[in-house]
């Protein structure tokens, strides 16, 4: 192993740092949100925007009449409160797709990156984002199949690195907002793997030359840490190796950044939102084979809207869609649904 590639993986295990926070920590610290409490007991008896009329699958749990609104705001809370645990300082999260939203909504390249890490040690999430194509059945008023693609499609990177995860998040036509995003884990040398994180290109092209050139830079780095390297237009970037196994899948950790720019400023990502939000909800529902009704608050313009109210899909199809094609639906969806599990813990 080269010298400057062992000094990184050392610098790397220097500054980890395990936290030890279970779930019902996390849950103690929800119910302790100032007025928390009061608001759930004041909107207890709000019913959903379906009027509690959707007819729940056989094996679906009866969950109380609550708003969706509410339960989506406590799921936000709990998202907020992840990042803070795996040590992402530049983050803010208003919203669960990552769209519609405003500039408040922001991370770091930095901070996606120690997300990703955390993310690659969820085994459902690690066998989803590197899929190509997933087909399903939508049962409900309009039983049908549909098949998924994902939106990872980088022929110039590909030809020379294996990618074995990423997602995309990327918003035109808004000017306060606008930009192509992309997080990915790919090979690296030595059998290691980078993750990288790329965020605020002008367009689609942009961010694939870029995301190769940062890539290539870190592999010259990695070698010789004072190589000359070529500059990037998008507006931020974070390249690191991600140490194998995963050593940080449940801690907070700082990471030696191999190649960057601009790493620590926030910004809008558009649906690399969506990792968040699977981890998030990972974390409150272990049964994929949960169903899930899309209700009317659930429908969200934008990416992968292949759903109407009444449709009935499982957990996992959820993550899927959110995954691949970037479904706004699923991801609002799957955080109401989370919200729901954490609403009626915080009621035990």
């Amino acid at each position: 192993m080269p010298n400057s590639r062992r000094k990184y993986e050392e610098e790397f295990n220097k500054h980890a740092v395990r936290l030890s926070c279970s779930n019902e920590r996390s849950f103690k610290a929800t119910a302790e949100i100032p007025g928390i409490n009061d608001m759930l007991h004041r909107r207890q008896n709000q019913y959903r925007p379906d009027g509690g009329k959707t007819k729940k699958a056989n094996n679906e749990q009866e969950t109380p009449n609550i708003s969706a609104e509410l339960v989506k705001n406590i799921f936000i809370e709990e998202m907020n409160k992840k990042a803070k645990q795996i040590g992402m300082t530049n983050s803010n999260f208003i919203e669960p797709a990552g769209f519609p939203s405003t500039i408040e909504h922001t991370m770091s390249t930095r901070d996606m990156v120690k997300m990703i890490i955390h993310a690659s040690g969820y085994k459902v999430l690690a066998g989803i984002w590197h899929k190509k194509s997933y087909k399903f059945k939508i049962e409900g008023n309009n039983p049908r199949e549909i098949t998924i693609k994902t939106t990872v499609t980088l022929p110039i990177i590909e030809n020379d690195y294996y990618i074995f995860g990423g997602k995309t998040g990327e918003i035109w036509g808004t000017n306060e907002i606008d930009g192509y995003h992309m997080v990915l884990i790919t090979n690296a040398p030595d059998d290691g793997r980078f993750v990288v994180a790329l965020r605020g290109a002008s367009t689609a092209k942009e961010r694939c030359n870029d995301l190769k050139t940062s890539l290539d830079n870190a592999k010259l780095l990695l070698n010789n840490p004072n190589e000359t390297v070529d500059d990037i237009a998008s507006d931020s970037v974070s390249v690191c190796l991600m140490p194998l196994p995963n050593p940080f899948s449940s801690g907070q950790y700082e990471i030696p950044l191999i190649y960057s720019k601009n790493a620590d400023k926030p910004g809008h990502p558009a649906s690399v939102t969506k990792v968040m939000t699977a981890i998030t909800a990972l974390d409150y529902m272990t049964n994929l084979d949960k169903t899930i009704v899309i209700q009317d608050s659930d429908i969200t313009f934008g990416m992968g809207n292949y759903f109407n109210v009444g449709d009935i899909i499982t957990f996992r199809d959820a993550l899927y869609s959110m995954m691949l094609p970037s479904s706004n639906t699923c991801a609002t969806a799957v955080a109401r649904t989370a919200g729901e599990t954490i609403y009626q813990k915080i009621k035990e």
